[in-house]
């Protein structure tokens, strides 16, 4: 199959924004993206992949041949419609993502820990090479047929945010796109994928602080695609990773009562209080738990949760109210 026509109207428009520029200055930083493919008049060729990367060696080595970017002049992926998938990130040497990945692979073997399991390529700029997983809408459709199972997918995330928050790391951009899986298809093809896993993605607004939860002061939130409440724009960094948690977990929750047409109680009595009303702290949150306590409280629900499941299937789940199904599929 071949690629998506590179010269569709809406590149075209985005294309003309950018001015050409000439080949001889068309290699990338040495702090790190975008890596931007062009056409022969200069032009970014978003659909493409830069010849650094077609031509890089390890790459080679390997036997991974970029199809694509995921994201233009970031992440680019491969196609292959009978063997395993990768997906390449050139990393930007001005963030903290290639530290804290070098952490997080250290500890790569510890059940909490829900990164994805990759290596860091330093032949050249660092460049980190994964396996393709799921998204999470795949997940929700064909492993969460009960609300203990949903409740399992849960504490898959909240246990990794905790672990993040115990070495002080942030993420600061947990979101639905965020946030990946491994089915049974991606762990045929990457045996290092475990199948049913939860994994969380892009750390290239993540921080390391001194200070763990309950100790860090509000900082003035950066950029985020998560719509702070209130329009608030200082919020204790741990506290912001649980509200976004809060955040996905209710878009996972949506997805589940699409299918089931009913509202799991235990789960969305969960989120309700990780989202409870934001009080704005200045400095150390009070208002909302700690992952560790969100992480505490989940593994006692989730003992409930076979309870439920019979409730359930006798009585019914609770009917949703007007509007309450209504979920947007954008990451």
């Amino acid at each position: 199959m071949g690629l998506p026509d590179t010269r569709s109207p809406f590149l075209l428009i985005l294309s003309s924004l950018l001015p050409p520029i000439s080949i001889s200055n068309t290699m990338a930083s040495d702090t790190g993206p975008a890596w931007f493919a062009r056409h022969p008049d200069g032009s970014i060729h978003f659909s493409g992949v830069p010849e650094r990367l077609k031509a890089h060696p390890a790459l080679k080595q390997r036997g991974i041949a970029l199809a694509a970017p995921s994201k233009p002049g970031v992440v680019f992926r491969t196609n292959n419609s009978e063997g395993a998938d990768h997906v390449v990130k050139v990393l930007d040497l001005a963030t903290e993502e290639l530290p804290i990945y070098e952490r997080l692979l250290r500890d790569i073997d510890n059940p909490a820990n829900h990164t994805v399991p990759c290596e860091i390529e330093r032949s050249g700029h660092p460049i980190l090479i994964m396996p393709m997983l799921s998204r999470m809408h795949s997940v929700v459709n064909f492993d969460c047929k009960s609300q203990s199972q949903l409740l399992r997918f849960f504490y898959q995330l909240v246990e990794d945010v905790d672990y993040l928050h115990q070495l002080h790391i942030v993420h600061m951009d947990l979101r639905v796109g965020n946030v990946l899986a491994g089915m049974p298809r991606d762990a045929t093809f990457n045996p290092v994928v475990k199948p049913h896993r939860v994994y969380i993605i892009d750390f290239d607004t993540a921080r390391q602080y001194e200070l763990g939860p309950g100790v860090q002061q509000a900082i003035e939130l950066p950029e985020t695609q998560t719509v702070p409440p209130k329009g608030l724009t200082h919020f204790d960094p741990y506290s912001w990773d649980v509200y976004c948690l809060g955040r996905v977990l209710e878009w996972i929750m949506k997805e589940y009562c699409e299918r089931k047409q009913g509202v799991p109680r235990i789960a969305q009595w969960y989120i309700n209080w990780l989202l409870r009303d934001e009080q704005g702290c200045r400095g150390v949150c009070r208002c909302r738990p700690t992952a560790r306590t969100a992480r505490l409280v989940l593994t006692f629900l989730r003992l409930l949760g076979p309870l439920v499941d019979i409730h359930d299937s006798v009585v019914g789940p609770a009917k949703p109210r007007a509007g309450q199904l209504h979920t947007s599929r954008t990451p």
